[in-house]
């Protein structure tokens, strides 16, 4: 394996128009993020949104993806979900993806429409921790 590339250098890499490559990680094992990090990933995203993880659990993945040499992010709950940000940055992460979901336009009656529209468009945007 490669060292592993410092945030500075991953980023002017993309900027750059490198391809990166990684996987969403649903499995909580902090062994399986380690043996996908040893994989030749670029990065892991693990994801907290979806299912229960506790910050110990989340401590031991963001390790062993570091371990491993790929650059880690954390999916959290969502852009009010400040104290889950912290969190993972606080505990290694390289950084977070906040997931938000935007409607085309506001409904006229809320009687009517709902809740969330079929046409509603699911964005996410990468920011790092630096």
């Amino acid at each position: 394996m490669a060292d592993a590339l410092t945030g500075t250098e991953f980023k002017k890499q993309l900027r750059a128009g490198s391809p990166k490559m990684g996987l969403f990680v649903n499995s909580h094992s902090p062994t399986v993020a380690e043996q996908l990090a040893h994989s030749g990933y670029d990065w892991l995203l693990v994801d907290t949104q979806h299912g229960p993880m506790n910050y110990e659990k989340l401590s031991a993945m963001l390790s062993g993806i570091s371990n491993g040499g790929a650059k880690s992010l954390v999916r959290v709950g969502g852009y009010d979900d400040r104290p889950g940000i912290q969190q993972a940055l606080d505990l290694g992460a390289d950084g977070v993806l906040v997931p938000t979901s935007t409607p085309p336009r506001k409904p006229a009656t809320p009687s009517v429409a709902p809740s969330t529209p079929p046409s509603a468009r699911a964005r996410c945007t990468f920011r790092s921790a630096a």
